[in-house]
């Protein structure tokens, strides 16, 4: 056998090798993950289901990731920067490895709880910052149906001190039904800091559940 015959023979070789063992790894991969994800199952099988607040810097798929090596049941996660208005579309691949990542770890949509973004003022009293926030809204929203996500929790809002309670609760009702006509797939929770209290924050979120179901 000739030089360049036997050394093509080695490439050959080498090469299946190396698919052998990708092949391998991702087998391997796939099994970590369904006996990580039975181990969720197994131990989520009460009705108490415990995760935190996880980053999704380097992919939104990243804080699946990040809640598999805290050994959570659930997470929490913000849909895209927490700084501007205007955010970057969220991309389809991204969307679908998101998903892709809770099949294979075992994590049910319902326990997976996107958090809304700060800068949103939807009782605001400031008519721009009522557009934005409301715009904001509806793009949050959709990027849960884009993720498969049913859940959504944010902070309504405050009438800083210039309209009364009913005018802020009536405006953060009409946001979250003008959301909801959108994406009607989407439950909208609210959450309601004692923190806000500085900001005259005195929105009853009980009110505001009773105003969109009007």
């Amino acid at each position: 056998m000739g030089p360049r015959k036997a050394a093509a023979r080695k490439r050959r070789h080498e090469d299946g090798a190396l698919g052998d063992e990708s092949e391998a790894q991702t087998t391997g991969e796939k099994k970590v993950g369904e006996e990580r994800g039975e181990m969720r199952r197994r131990i989520s099988g009460g009705n108490k289901y415990i995760g935190a607040h996880v980053g999704i810097q380097g992919g939104i798929w990243k804080a699946v990731e990040t809640s598999v090596e805290m050994g959570g049941t659930s997470f929490a996660l913000f849909l895209g920067s927490q700084r501007s208005w205007k955010r970057p579309a969220l991309d389809q691949k991204a969307a679908e490895k998101f998903q892709e990542q809770c099949s294979l770890y075992g994590f049910d949509p319902a326990h997976i709880l996107p958090h809304g973004s700060y800068l949103m003022n939807c009782g605001s009293p400031k008519d721009d910052v009522f557009e934005k926030s409301q715009a904001l809204l509806v793009d949050e929203l959709s990027r849960c149906s884009l993720l498969g996500l049913s859940l959504y929790n944010f902070h309504p809002g405050s009438s800083l001190g210039t309209i009364t309670t009913e005018q802020c609760v009536d405006k953060i009702a009409g946001a979250i039904n003008h959301a909801h006509q959108q994406t009607p797939a989407v439950v909208t929770g609210t959450e309601q800091e004692n923190k806000l209290k500085r900001y005259s924050t005195k929105e009853s979120v009980f009110s505001c559940f009773c105003c969109t179901r009007r």
